[in-house]
């Protein structure tokens, strides 16, 4: 920012010396996260409860679900070449008025057709987290740029303990004959403070047509770098099966809760934010622990496995003392696996190749979450509760196989 305040032209790059403006806009555009993620992670937990309150059936609740991602795996590449082309900053005051108008649509609406259209806008404008991403490669060095996207994931893992815990808060101050409301007009409240701070102070990192930072987006020269190397795809193929796997508790945990464990909307979403601690703890100070001496091998093996056994854990669970034996389980299982993932697959890429790649691995990632939401609401209302589960252990079992095949591909390939 401008070294003096009141200095009226607009915040730039060049305004103040590298080292103190990156640091302060990296601060800002964490902040922006940190304040978005909190009014989407309020609503996630909360929206099969809130479906399911209005009468909806367990498709409707799948589609809303799979609304979200897949809208998301359209626009976002759309977006983040929008944000190399024009800037990250207008493309992010977009997305936000998008979220904004999205969660004021569900707080509102009565109607699946509606509910349908506000996660579709959601979707839609959801690359603002892709285009966060680019903004922290553009305002950090190449060499701090792993650091700070590491706080970023640990943004991230503090939005998904307060959303869900300030959901869950909201959700039991309403009335006990009343759907489901507060929580997704104070989602709206959070995501126009974002879009508030990101026009108003937030200063356009990069100029219309200049080279380097692109967003991570999904796209021919990506598939060709993945899909034209073995081992690289097999790694992404496993993160897929990971996150289509971890999915199944994303959109299952809440009406399990509901339905198995009479839990109230207010405590499943405190459940969730419990699952953000553990998760939280994981990728923030267990990791660091572990990877150190174990590799990244061996924490992918032992994350995903330890994911699946945390998985058909919560299947047996009747009581309180037999869920959160399972869900830490599941949550350190999933904390291990993901960010070791996306770690070897980082270091076995090129440097030239590695927004392509990872654009790619996060459509498949989006993909799987499109899927599997549906899929596990179809299962829970044809086989019981606890078959999200069951399916989700089953395709990690295969994602496990897969990841052991990359990795022998990763060995056998060292020169």
């Amino acid at each position: 920012m401008p070294e003096n305040p009141t200095e009226s032209k607009s915040p730039q790059l060049g305004d103040a010396p590298a080292k103190t403006t990156n640091k302060a806009f990296l601060k800002l555009i964490l902040l922006i996260l940190f304040v978005d993620l909190i009014g989407f992670a309020m609503v996630m937990p909360l929206l099969p409860l809130y479906a399911e309150s209005t009468g909806l059936s367990a498709w409707q609740i799948g589609i809303l679900q799979s609304a979200y991602p897949f809208c998301q795996l359209f626009a976002a590449p759309v977006l983040g070449r929008l944000s190399d082309r024009f800037g990250r900053k207008p493309v992010l005051v977009a997305s936000q008025i998008g979220t904004t108008l999205s969660f004021i649509i569900l707080a509102l609406a009565q109607r699946f057709e509606l509910m349908l259209l506000a996660r579709m806008l959601d979707g839609a404008s959801g690359g603002n987290i892709l285009v966060a991403q680019a903004y922290i490669a553009d305002v950090t060095s190449p060499q701090e740029r792993s650091k700070s996207l590491g706080l970023m994931g640990m943004v991230f893992g503090l939005g998904f303990i307060f959303g869900p815990a300030l959901g869950g808060l909201l959700a039991g101050l309403t009335p006990a004959d009343a759907t489901i409301r507060l929580p997704f007009a104070a989602a709206a409240i959070f995501s126009m403070c974002a879009w508030v701070i990101v026009l108003k102070k937030l200063p356009e990192s990069r100029k219309p047509g200049e080279h380097g930072g692109e967003a991570r987006v999904v796209g021919r020269a990506g598939l060709r770098a993945v899909l034209g190397d073995g081992r690289i795809s097999l790694m992404v193929f496993a993160a897929a099966f990971l996150t289509l796997g971890w999915s199944n508790f994303e959109g299952g945990i809440s009406l399990f809760l509901k339905h198995r464990m009479q839990f109230t909307t207010s405590q499943a979403s405190l459940v969730f934010a419990f699952s953000g601690i553990v998760g939280a703890f994981a990728q923030g100070f267990l990791i660091r622990k572990m990877i150190t001496k174990f590799g990244e091998r061996k924490m992918i093996m032992m994350g995903m496995g330890t994911l699946a056994i945390g998985f058909l854990g919560l299947t047996q669970v009747y009581s309180v003392w037999a869920l959160f034996p399972a869900l830490i389980l599941a949550g350190l299982g999933q904390g291990m696996a993901t960010p070791s993932l996306s770690g070897l697959i980082s270091r076995s890429s090129s440097p030239s190749i590695q927004g392509a790649v990872f654009g790619t691995l996060n459509s498949a990632q989006t993909g799987s979450r499109m899927i599997n939401y549906t899929l596990a609401n179809l299962l829970r209302e044809h086989y019981g509760d606890a078959a999200p589960f069951f399916s989700g252990a089953i395709i990690l079992a295969v994602g496990l196989l897969v990841a052991r095949a990359g990795i022998r591909r990763l060995d056998s390939n060292k020169t």
